[in-house]
């Protein structure tokens, strides 16, 4: 057995001394995600002569798995009859997911290559709104009739096998195409043959309409441990599956946006390399500006206290270290909840004293912790003009801030979900903009009660 570095130093050299017959053997017997990765590094010339020389089916799977940079490149270098080969041996949902990502020139020669009834329903496909179950199905699934026969059923399904995404998972319908439940091909293959398929169909209430939100579809297929969910349509007809590996792909799309958002940035498709720098500066100005602007009160608040400050000159040293920790506190509280709101479907109307009480004891012990730790380093570490009164100052600001930062940044997310926007935006830079002026006003609040300044 090869390993992979060994298997790349074979293909390349296989593809440039032109040794056909290796080059098959080799996309026939390796991982075809491997291969597509060792196709990356081939010159033009080298791709399109291996694409030209691979069986057809094989082609179809690689070009799937390649980068969205090369496989434009290869459209437009192939000629019409072999971009036509490769998209019949590829499935619909990977043929739309690859077109939403191409210029219109690109578009134009994919769908003029196409015979009327493949055009049609990926026409179709592209139709349906984005992030949507209609807009990720795929129309190539394994349909059998409710009065059809296990012995019928088990010669469509040797048949079909190739045509389909899987086989696994059979649904059956009626005579008016109205969706009746699922058939799992171990149920076919043990049951008697001269059963009706309508006595084996299980799982009729779970599935999914054209309008559904992909980030549902995505808990629906978890929650009932699915590997792939039927998509119907307005008149509850079956136009549709999705299956797990569609999903997987929303899953770290979907991920990647809230981290963009949690961090202050607008989400930006495609690559961290292959984005240029312009998108990146797009996608991160509007938010340092927002937050330079915003960051104003905090100033403001600093000036309008700055004779409190010159009066007990220790006290602007702990400006950093109280603004940090309740902003650090702020992120970590909105960050859980924002998980919670996606996975457990936490709502403002029912779970909002739920998180204020759980927000509040566990301030009231990570404070009590960080009260002590921090009266103990004021004393033993910090320059002279430190005394016991201005660390408890101190460590009682952290406290309240605290409190307040992990309550505020738990509730925010609640509240942009009620508003039906994205929790994601109301984490870290929102959050930490306004806990920052909060726990300055509280700082010097304390401050000058106790300390009489």
């Amino acid at each position: 057995m090869y390993t992979i570095e060994q298997i790349e130093d074979i293909l390349i050299n296989a593809i440039r001394e032109k040794k056909v017959d290796t080059i098959r053997e080799i996309f026939q017997e390796y991982n075809i995600v491997n291969l597509a990765e060792i196709f990356e590094k081939l010159d033009t010339n080298e791709a399109i002569f291996t694409f030209r020389i691979l069986p057809k089916d094989i082609s179809g799977q690689l070009f799937s798995y390649l980068p969205a940079t090369i496989q434009q490149r290869l459209v437009e270098i192939l000629s019409s009859h072999d971009v036509s080969e490769i998209m019949n041996n590829m499935f619909n949902d990977d043929i739309v997911e690859f077109l939403e990502e191409m210029p219109a020139n690109v578009i134009k020669k994919i769908l003029s290559s196409m015979n009327d009834k493949d055009r049609k329903e990926i026409n179709t496909l592209l139709s349906y709104e984005d992030f949507t179950a209609g807009a990720m199905m795929s129309s190539e699934f394994m349909e059998l009739h409710s009065k059809e026969t296990v012995e019928n059923a088990i010669k469509l399904i040797k048949q079909q096998a190739n045509l389909v995404e899987t086989i696994n998972v059979c649904y059956v319908i009626d005579s008016k195409r109205n969706y009746l439940g699922v058939v799992h091909l171990r149920d076919i293959i043990v049951a008697k043959e001269n059963e009706i398929i309508e006595n084996l169909v299980t799982e009729e209430d779970i599935f999914v309409h054209t309008s559904t939100d992909q980030e549902e579809v995505a808990r629906i297929l978890k929650h009932y441990d699915l590997t792939s969910l039927p998509v119907l349509n307005n008149e509850n007809r079956l136009i549709g599956i999705i299956t797990a590996d569609d999903v997987i792909d929303v899953l770290v799309e979907e991920a990647t946006e809230d981290i963009h958002k949690i961090g202050g940035v607008n989400h930006v498709e495609g690559s961290y390399l292959n984005t240029s720098i312009l998108e990146m500066v797009k996608s991160r100005i509007s938010w340092l500006l927002i937050l330079m602007i915003s960051g104003s009160f905090t100033g403001y608040i600093l000036q309008t206290f700055e004779d409190k400050l010159s009066a007990v000159a220790v006290l602007a040293a702990s400006v950093p270290v109280i603004m940090s920790t309740s902003g650090n506190a702020g992120s970590q509280s909105s960050s859980t909840v924002i998980r919670a709101i996606t996975v457990e479907k936490l709502t403002l109307k029912k779970n909002l004293f739920d998180i204020i009480k759980k927000e509040l004891l566990v301030s009231l012990q990570c404070g009590l912790v960080i009260f002590i730790v921090n009266i103990l380093r004021l004393l033993l570490l910090s320059p002279e003009g430190m005394n016991i009164q201005i660390a408890i100052v101190v460590s009682l600001a952290i406290i309240v801030s605290l409190t307040l930062a992990n309550i505020v940044g738990g509730i925010l997310p609640l509240i942009s979900e009620a508003l039906n926007t994205d929790p994601a935006s109301m984490a870290s830079p929102v959050i930490t903009t306004l806990v920052d002026a909060v726990s300055l006003l509280v700082y010097f609040s304390l401050a000058t009660s106790i300390l009489k300044i």
